[in-house]
């Protein structure tokens, strides 16, 4: 018997589907696992749980960040219809171009929120 893909009981339906972008217009074949386009790195809200469609909100998913861990990289989309976040794993197929773009852009707006910058700051313990 397999273990479920995610440990609180739901499984991943792996869902393949073409699409085209709704941002670039890129016409994108997907194997099951893709969630983006790999040019511009926007996604689409129609998933409640990874594959199953269920989502009403259908809004775009813009990318806010981009994380490297040791072994993958991790984008974080948030919804700009209801403010929804989710953070996705990238592919091989995706623009390194635009992950650098959007990983500087991030850094970048890090750097502008520093000390004299008008930006809120976030309060925690001093170290």
């Amino acid at each position: 018997m397999q273990p479920p893909d995610d440990v609180s009981g739901r499984r991943f339906a792996r869902t393949p589907e073409n699409f085209a972008c709704l941002v670039c217009g890129r016409a994108v074949r997907g194997n099951g696992y893709t969630n983006h386009c790999p040019s511009c790195l926007w996604s689409r809200h129609v998933d409640v749980h990874p594959g199953d469609r269920a989502a009403v909100c259908q809004g775009l998913m813009r990318p806010v960040a981009v994380e490297l861990r040791a072994r993958e990289t991790v984008l974080t989309h948030h919804c700009e219809s209801c403010g929804h976040r989710r953070r996705n794993r990238t592919s091989p197929a995706d623009d390194e171009d635009a992950l650098f773009a959007l990983a500087a852009r991030v850094a970048g707006e890090f750097r502008d929120r520093g000390p004299g910058s008008d930006a809120p700051r976030r309060r925690g313990r001093r170290r």
